[in-house]
């Protein structure tokens, strides 16, 4: 599978405890039906201690929703778990230059697995990127949002400039406080697609929220 672009839909597993498993997968099935392109599953390990297979059951479980319509699945940050779960990806989300080059990461989740990064501000993160030929990037945030707030503020024009350091050949995502009536600045700025959470995970109908998130990308 690869990643050229569209629509992100970002899975904290936590929202397990309170939803249910049932409610969640409904969320997932729903939400690919509406045109999601890649989910990314934000697992807290820490969290699930006691109940670690039961995660990566939950896990499996939206892989294989997931794989009838051929969207892959990220794991955030756990080589370990990305391996486990037999994920198609995973998405490293930190704000230091990783110290390990993109083989010796693939060497542990396998050479045929996706490798995404978010990025900041710091364009030499965005030249590692290049570099080392990753899948993709992501910029977090360029809205303040309430999903995500341990991001910096990413303004709309690194879009730009990413673009131009990475070329044709690495899709460009953005996330952070995206909604209906903002995602067509974030397209105009110059992305290849954008990363939603509330804006799916909360919505009254996953699939029309995804359906207008999806009818805007590929407007742009």
């Amino acid at each position: 599978m690869k990643i050229k672009g569209g629509l992100y839909f970002v899975v904290d597993i936590n929202s397990v405890k309170k939803l249910g498993e049932g409610k969640v997968l409904e969320i997932v099935e729903r939400a690919i039906e509406g045109g999601v392109d890649v989910i990314q599953i934000w697992a807290q390990r820490e969290e699930w201690e006691l109940e670690f297979e039961r995660l990566c059951e939950i896990i499996r479980k939206i892989i294989e929703v997931a794989h009838k319509k051929e969207v892959p699945v990220l794991i955030a940050n756990d080589l370990e778990l990305c391996a486990l779960v037999d994920a198609d990806g995973v998405h490293l989300d930190g704000y230091e230059i990783p110290k390990a080059s993109i083989a010796e990461i693939k060497s542990k989740i396998g050479f045929d697995k996706i490798v995404g990064v978010t990025c900041g501000n710091d364009v030499r993160k965005i030249e590692w990127a290049r570099e080392n030929a990753v899948d993709y990037i992501s910029f977090c945030s360029v809205f303040p949002s309430s999903s995500v707030d341990s991001c910096e503020i990413v303004p709309l024009e690194m879009i730009g400039k990413a673009k131009e350091i990475l070329g044709e050949g690495i899709p460009v995502f953005a996330s952070g406080g995206i909604t209906v009536e903002n995602v067509d600045d974030v397209l105009k700025a110059g992305a290849d697609g954008v990363a939603v959470v509330s804006g799916i995970m909360k919505a009254d109908d996953p699939r029309r929220a995804s359906e207008n998130f999806k009818r805007k990308i590929l407007r742009a």
